[in-house]
C-alpha cells in the first residue's frame, strides 16, 4: 500500500471520529467538567494562586538560618616585603597567590516585627488569591451554565417555530382551497402567507442563533466549533426549595460564604500587617552571625604564611536607622490610609453581596411563579386554537380568527419556553450569589 493510500485511510478515520462526536447529547455536569479542565482564565487564576503561595514560602525562609558559601582564588601583584630589624623572617612577606573559602551562618534575632509582618502579609495575600480563584471559578461556572441553558432554549425555540410553521402551512393550504372555491378572499390568503413568511424568517434566525450558541459552548468545552451538541438535562431536574428561605438567612449566608468577602477580609489583614511592618522602622534589627574561614594566606594570621589556615568568628550585629528624615512616619501614614481603604472596601463588598443575593432570590421566585402562568397560558392558547381550527374547518370562523389563534399559540409556547429556561438560569445565579458552586 502506497503513501497516498495510507494518508487517505488516516483522513477518513479522523473524519469518521470527528463526525461520531459531532451529534451527541451532553449533560450539564459533562459540560462543566470539560470546560473547567481547559479554560485559560482559570489557569491564569490558578497560576496567580500558586505564585502567591510561593511568595509566602519565600518570606517564611527568613525565620531560618541562612547558610552561605563563598570561595576565591587570586594572583596578586608583587609588593615589597616588610621586615623588622633584628628579625630574620619578614613580618609581611610578598605572597603572590591567594586562596580562600568562607562558610557563613546568619540568623535573624529581631527585625522590628518587619519579618513577621511581611510573612503575615504574604499569607493573607495568598489566602486572598485562593478566594479570588474560587470567585473566578464560580463566575465561569455561571457563564457555562447560562450558555448550556441558552442552548436548551434555542433548541426549544426552533422546535416551537417549526411546529408553528407546520400549522401555518396547513392553514395556507386550507385558505387557498377556500379561495379557489370562492369561500374567502385573496386578501385573506395574502394575510396568512405574510404571517407564514414572518414565522419562517424567525425560524431562520432561530436556527442561526442555535448554531452560534452551539459554537460558544463547543469553544468552552474545547470541542471543534462546527460540532453539534445538544443538552439532555431538563431545567427541572435540579429542584430547589426557595419558600423555606428568609431574607435574613440569605444575606447572612452570602456574607459568610461569598469568596469576594473572604478575599477582601484577607486584604484587610494584609494592610494591618503592612502597617505593623511600616512601624517596624522605629526598631533596630539584630542578627546573629558565624563565619568559618579556610584561607591561604589567612588574613587573621600574623605574619601571613603561604599555607592553609582555619579561623572562625561568632558575633551579634545591630543595625538601627536613627534618623531617616521622617520616612518611617510617612510609610506608616501610607499604610494606615491603605488600611482605611481596605476597611471601606470590605464594608462595600458586604453590602454588594447582600443586595445581589436578595435580588437573585426575588428574581428566582418570580421566575418560578411565571412558569405556572406560562403553562396555563399555553394550555388556554392550545385549546383556543383547537376550537378555532374546528370552527374554521366548519366555516364558522374566519381565516383571521384562526390566524390570531395560531399567533397566540406561538407566543404562548415561546413564553413558556422562556419561563422554563429562565428558572434554570436564575437558580444558578442564586446559587452563585450564596457563594455555592459545583464541584
Amino acid at each position: 500500500m502506497n503513501k497516498n493510500a495510507y494518508l487517505t485511510i488516516l483522513v477518513f478515520c479522523l473524519s469518521a471520529g470527528t463526525n461520531a462526536q459531532e451529534h451527541r447529547g451532553v449533560t450539564l455536569s459533562e459540560v462543566l467538567e470539560a470546560a473547567l479542565s481547559r479554560h485559560p482564565s482559570l489557569r491564569i487564576a490558578e497560576a496567580r494562586r500558586a505564585a502567591a503561595d510561593g511568595q509566602a514560602d519565600e518570606l517564611r525562609s527568613g525565620f531560618f538560618p541562612q547558610l552561605k558559601f563563598s570561595g576565591r582564588a587570586a594572583y596578586l601583584s608583587d609588593v615589597p616585603e616588610f621586615s623588622v630589624p633584628f628579625i630574620s623572617q619578614p613580618l609581611f612577606p610578598s605572597i603572590r597567590n591567594s586562596y580562600g573559602a568562607r562558610l557563613s551562618v546568619q540568623q535573624n534575632l529581631f527585625t522590628g516585627f518587619r519579618l513577621n509582618s511581611s510573612v503575615n502579609m504574604a499569607e493573607a495575600n495568598a489566602s486572598a488569591e485562593h478566594h479570588n480563584f474560587e470567585r473566578d471559578r464560580s463566575d465561569f461556572i455561571l457563564s457555562v451554565t447560562m450558555v448550556y441553558w441558552n442552548l436548551y432554549r434555542a433548541e426549544r425555540v426552533v422546535d416551537v417555530l417549526n411546529q408553528s410553521l407546520d400549522q401555518m402551512s396547513a392553514h395556507v393550504e386550507d385558505v387557498r382551497r377556500f379561495r379557489n372555491q370562492g369561500l374567502t378572499t385573496e386578501a385573506d390568503v395574502l394575510k396568512v402567507e405574510t404571517q407564514f413568511s414572518e414565522i419562517n424568517v424567525k425560524s431562520i434566525q432561530a436556527r442561526g442563533n442555535l448554531k452560534v450558541v452551539q459554537m460558544n459552548l463547543n469553544s468552552m468545552m474545547g470541542l471543534p466549533l462546527e460540532g453539534s451538541i445538544s443538552p439532555i438535562d431538563h431545567p427541572f431536574a435540579d429542584t430547589m426549595r426557595t419558600a423555606a428561605l428568609d431574607l435574613t438567612t440569605i444575606i447572612r449566608t452570602a456574607r459568610s460564604r461569598r469568596p469576594e468577602v473572604a478575599a477582601m477580609e484577607q486584604r484587610k489583614v494584609m494592610q494591618q500587617a503592612a502597617l505593623t511592618a511600616a512601624n517596624g522602622g522605629w526598631y533596630p534589627a539584630v542578627v546573629l552571625s558565624a563565619n568559618l574561614d579556610y584561607a591561604r594566606p589567612n588574613a587573621r594570621i600574623i605574619p601571613p604564611k603561604d599555607q592553609w589556615e582555619t579561623t572562625w568568628d561568632v558575633g551579634v550585629q545591630l543595625q538601627w536607622n536613627i534618623w531617616d528624615w521622617f520616612a518611617t512616619a510617612a510609610q506608616a501614614d501610607q499604610a494606615r490610609a491603605q488600611l482605611t481603604q481596605a476597611e471601606a472596601a470590605l464594608h462595600l463588598v458586604h453590602d454588594t453581596v447582600a443586595l445581589e443575593a436578595a435580588q437573585s432570590y426575588f428574581t428566582l421566585q418570580e421566575a418560578v411563579e411565571r412558569i405556572a402562568a406560562a403553562e396555563l397560558g399555553r394550555k388556554q392558547a392550545t385549546e383556543s386554537h383547537r376550537i378555532m381550527s374546528e370552527r374554521f374547518s366548519q366555516g364558522l370562523a374566519s381565516s383571521t380568527d384562526l390566524l390570531d389563534a395560531e399567533t397566540a399559540l406561538l407566543q404562548a409556547r415561546l413564553t413558556e419556553t422562556q419561563a422554563i429556561t429562565e428558572v434554570a438560569i436564575q437558580r444558578e445565579r442564586f446559587r452563585k450569589s450564596l457563594g455555592g458552586f459545583r464541584d
